[in-house]
């Protein structure tokens, strides 16, 4: 009796030590993020880090609540992994550049941390004066050894520079303003245009001090545009890796450029770091959300690799666009949203070359149509040239669907000086197949122009072509001549066999000994799958690295070029590609951290970038904003256009799909073969990410 009283003792503790690991094992999986400062107490004159360390791998941005009592500077990030009791434990280190604004016991309150607890307050003593130690004078260590009368420190003055202090980089040292060049309307900060007509918005960054680079670290979706990003041709930043030629070739193209300018009767220098080409696709006040970027700003402070270099986050200011809808009165019923200042021209080609007038050409002989859209406006969304419904012309020829390309960019126009625009082919392969003078009737094409405000009917010239030979010189009711195709008929003759010497008898052949050996080698090509099964298994995240870059092309390559495929499709594609590159699930990968992660290994920020900025466009063609439906607004029209909002008109998806396949070239390149690749700085972040 003792001994079951005993055991159902031992049996309640058991079960009530089980229900307390139960009920604090979520408490303790939350590890709480710990906030530090490189020194306590500090004086007035000093500065002190911040550290938040968050257990984990912290992808998402980290923000700061407002410390009342403290200027905070530059921020940056870096991740930590440790092995302690043979557990391994990753966290993320936030570091912030803390002044004090008074003399006192300063207090730094709890920072709230998502998915973790806050941090515990820190109590910060601030002093007058300087507390911390000044920097030792730096020596050369091999001049008492050796008594070299050279000193790389002297000729380099490490001394004084050493001495001096770091910037204080406040929000009026470093900022950034948004630009609408060759704006229309009373207010330059927000731009009247037509529904689909262009608007330029460019961000430039005014700053005090030397800058080592910037670049966009969050960009917010623009709802209701179609948005096309610029390359710029005056960024010094941009610029590294590039030849003397090509630097120069860059620096021809037309846009804005580097400038000095004074604010307030302070000197800035101005950078631009980003300009676009945003089309409205509904009527109203628009709201384009300004970016977030990370400028890199060298102190005065210099280390033996150079001068060190402190990261600062600024926000550009969002700018509103106002849409005027199209007239309604006059529009063509073939008219599908194109607005821009066109011109539409067409010519024959033989072996990429023009065919000249009063050419002959041979029945048969391949020739091509150019049909040419050029102008400034949103080149995709135009429209789509159709070919001559003539029966003259659909007896003559026998055409085929074009190849179609786009050289779209900043062309010199406008009181700004450039507008966006550039040239559209379509290039119809077309057969001969009737002799004779051959005429090629106008191919038209309805688009609305901003600058007259009406409808303009685009028509190409007529082309005209003698063919020589042909199977008839006249047209007929129904077509060309019949051809007759003539052959003959194959027969196999049989040897036969006459008399004589008997045969040999059979001797085996190397036939004989294959069909022996094929036991052998089934065996053997069965224990090389199940070996290479079982490698693949245990490597699999080596070889989801390495068919990332494949699979994706083939997907890619898969998707027709006049669409055919929903908007999602581009998106999906370099979702699974970055999920496969760097061995992660695909669900919480967001643009902004691939980007982060391509840039760690090794890609250039700008690639990684464009990347991020395809990705986002891609995704979010679905949800932009369609124009509103009223009547005499002029909707319609561009209800069109809105379906293919975010570039996804009617060859967007092709469009789409051959910049991504062209981006993920470009990083297979940079990034090599690793998976992950070696971190290394190249852009304005805190650390590699």
């Amino acid at each position: 009796m003792t001994d079951f009283r005993l055991r159902r003792r031992r049996g309640g503790l058991l079960a009530l030590f089980a229900a307390a690991l139960a009920v604090g094992a979520p408490a303790l999986a939350q590890e709480r993020a710990e906030a530090t400062v490189d020194a306590n107490p500090i004086g007035l004159d000093d500065q002190v880090v911040l550290t938040v360390s968050v257990p984990g791998d912290a992808s998402n941005r980290f923000e700061l609540p407002i410390l009342e009592d403290f200027e905070v500077g530059g921020s940056g990030r870096s991740f930590r992994t440790s092995i302690v009791n043979g557990r391994m434990r990753q966290s993320t280190d936030w570091n912030f550049t803390l002044r004090p604004r008074r003399v006192g016991d300063l207090v730094i309150p709890p920072i709230p941390v998502a998915g973790h607890p806050p941090t515990e307050p820190i109590t910060l003593r601030v002093e007058p004066g300087s507390l911390r130690p000044a920097r030792p004078a730096r020596r050369d260590p091999f001049g008492s050894l050796f008594g070299s009368p050279f000193d790389p420190f002297d000729l380099l003055d490490r001394r004084a520079l050493s001495a001096r202090p770091e910037p204080r980089v406040g929000e009026g040292d470093v900022f950034l303003v948004a630009e609408t060049p060759g704006a229309e309307g009373s207010d330059p900060n927000s731009p009247e245009v037509f529904v689909g007509g262009q608007a330029l918005v460019l961000y430039r960054l005014y700053s005090r001090f030397p800058v080592a680079a910037a670049a966009p670290a969050e960009m917010a979706r623009a709802e209701g545009f179609w948005t096309e990003e610029i390359t710029l041709p005056d960024v010094p930043w941009q610029e590294r890796g590039l030849d003397r030629a090509e630097i120069r070739t860059r620096r021809e193209l037309p846009g804005p450029r580097r400038e000095r300018r004074t604010v307030g009767g302070v000197a800035y220098d101005t950078y631009p770091v980003l300009l676009r080409a945003v089309f409205p696709t509904g009527a109203g006040d628009l709201e384009l959300p300004g970016p977030t970027f990370e400028v890199l700003i060298q102190s005065g402070r210099a280390s033996l690799f150079g001068p060190e270099e402190v990261v600062v986050t600024r926000q550009a200011p969002a700018v509103t666009v106002r849409a005027r809808p199209l007239p309604s009165s006059g529009r063509p019923a073939g008219f599908t949203g194109g607005v821009g200042t066109y011109d539409l021209g067409a010519r024959l080609l033989r072996e990429g070359e023009p065919l000249p007038p009063g050419a002959e050409a041979a029945a048969g002989e391949p020739l091509v149509l150019r049909v040419e859209l050029s102008g400034e406006g949103n080149l995709r969304a135009a429209g789509e040239p159709a070919l001559p419904e003539s029966p003259e012309f659909r007896r003559a020829f026998r055409a085929f669907d074009p190849d179609i390309s786009l050289d779209a960019g900043l062309v010199p126009a406008g009181a700004a000086g450039y507008r966006f625009g550039g040239r559209r082919r379509w290039e119809f392969p077309l057969v001969p197949e009737l002799g004779g003078v051959r005429r090629i009737p106008e191919i038209a094409l309805e688009v609305f122009d901003p600058e007259t405000g009406r409808y303009e009917r685009l028509a190409t010239d007529p082309l005209r072509v003698e063919i020589t030979g042909g199977a008839a010189t006249a047209d007929g009711p129904a077509g060309p001549a019949g051809v007759e195709r003539f052959g003959e008929d194959i027969r196999y003759l049989k040897p036969v066999r006459g008399g004589g010497a008997p045969p040999a008898p059979w001797r085996p052949g190397p036939s004989f000994y294959l069909l022996l050996a094929l036991p052998v080698l089934g065996n053997a090509a069965v224990f090389g799958v199940l070996r290479r099964r079982a490698y693949r298994a245990a490597h699999a995240s080596g070889f989801r690295r390495r068919r990332a870059a494949r699979s994706a092309l083939s997907r890619l390559a898969a998707i027709p070029a006049n669409g055919g495929a929903d908007d999602a499709a581009v998106g999906r594609i370099l979702t699974g590609y970055a999920a496969d590159r760097f061995s992660l699930p695909p669900r919480g990968l967001t643009p902004e951290s691939a980007a982060a992660r391509f840039v760690s290994a090794g890609a250039e920020p700008d690639l990684a970038r464009r990347f991020a900025a395809l990705w986002s466009r891609s995704e979010s063609a679905r949800f932009a904003g369609a124009p509103e439906r009223a009547e005499g607004t002029g909707a319609e029209g561009a209800g069109a256009e809105g379906a293919g909002a975010e570039g996804t008109g009617a060859e967007g998806i092709g469009a789409a799909a051959s910049e991504a396949a062209d981006l993920i070239r470009a990083l297979e390149a940079q990034i090599g073969g690793s998976g992950s690749g070696r971190a290394r700085r190249a852009g304005p972040r805190g650390a590699a990410a």
